[in-house]
């Protein structure tokens, strides 16, 4: 029993120390923890700084837009859009398409003459009309060109001439591109206010779209100066030349995007609305591409007699009767009434 006593004691006085620790401890944290922390980590502020989200602007290295970004959340989004999905499927989309009109161009065949052609000609197409539309279409296929070069170059071209002659190539054609590219919206509004009198609807354009321009139902459909097609064509190339036209200037002229982010909410940094203006300017771009395609087919392989309206300006007199006979119908009868005079 004293054994016992004797080691009950010794515990309790070995013990007595971490308990005056303890209470000592807790009376201390009683006294001196406030309600709120004095000193907050000075981490929030410098990722404040890194996110861009001061009241005050940060200070950094670079000059002009987005001198006080360190961080742009977007870009790898961007990137890997770009990478993944935008390059890959716009080639995909300028492969398919050439591949769906030889194909049309295989199993139908171009629209023969059923009269063969009679070796009168009809004017057309006057000199300013022949010059809008080439002033446009030479643009569009320097434009074009440049473009696919700078989208697909480093995939395409890269493992062929190699990085150090590709820069050269991209540089003279990230010029080009830029310089030549300002003149395109004025090709569009030339074309416009040159065409848009011909390419307004008319009675009939409804049942040549039902036809699908003579495919279903046979033959030729009845049509004027120009058929449905054509002016779905010019209105698709009036819309599509704005958008990639207003997204050109964004790309082109800095003024334009700080604008842009001033006044618009959705983007919060300089290179957000760059790197929207690139993606809506290749989408559009890619479509356009396809579009003149399909319009340089239908113009030299499809429906032979076609590009002669647009080099000499005039063509064959069967043609225009088959394919336009409405507006054969009206040469003529001014030709008549000019001969009566």
């Amino acid at each position: 029993m004293k054994t016992c006593r004797f080691w009950i004691l010794t515990v309790g006085l070995a013990c007595l120390p971490l308990a005056g620790l303890f209470f000592s401890a807790q009376g201390l944290a009683e006294t001196t923890a406030p309600d709120t922390i004095n000193n907050p980590n000075p981490g929030i502020e410098l990722w404040q700084a890194v996110r861009g989200t001061l009241d005050s602007p940060a200070s950094t290295q670079v000059q002009g837009h987005d001198a006080s970004v360190l961080v742009n959340p977007w870009g790898e989004l961007w990137t890997s859009f770009r990478i993944n999905d935008l390059v890959p499927k716009s080639r995909e989309w300028l492969l398919f398409v050439p591949l769906l009109l030889g194909l049309f161009y295989i199993i139908p065949g171009p629209a023969r003459l059923k009269n063969g052609e009679s070796g009168q000609q009809i004017a057309r197409h006057n000199v300013a009309a022949r010059f809008v539309h080439w002033f446009l279409a030479v643009i569009f296929i320097v434009l074009a060109i440049s473009g696919l070069i700078l989208l697909f170059g480093r995939v395409g071209l890269i493992p062929v001439i190699g990085k150090s002659a590709f820069g050269v190539v991209a540089s003279i054609c990230k010029d080009v591109h830029n310089f030549v590219g300002v003149l395109f919206p004025f090709a569009i509004i030339l074309i416009f206010f040159n065409l848009v009198r011909r390419n307004l609807y008319e009675k009939g354009d409804i049942k040549w779209i039902a036809k699908g321009g003579g495919f279903f139902g046979g033959g030729h459909v009845s049509a004027g100066k120009f058929n449905a097609g054509e002016k779905a064509l010019f209105w698709l190339t009036i819309f599509l030349g704005i958008g990639i036209s207003v997204t050109g200037y964004v790309l082109d002229f800095p003024a334009i995007a700080s604008w842009v982010l001033a006044t618009s909410a959705e983007f919060t940094q300089y290179r957000h609305v760059m790197e929207f203006a690139h993606v809506t300017h290749v989408v559009i771009a890619v479509l356009f591409i396809v579009l003149i395609f399909g319009h340089i087919f239908l113009a030299t392989l499809f429906v032979p007699g076609t590009l002669s309206g647009m080099t000499s300006g005039k063509v064959d007199a069967n043609w225009a009767k088959e394919h336009h006979d409405r507006w054969y119908e009206e040469t003529q009868n001014t030709a008549d009434q000019k001969s009566d005079l």
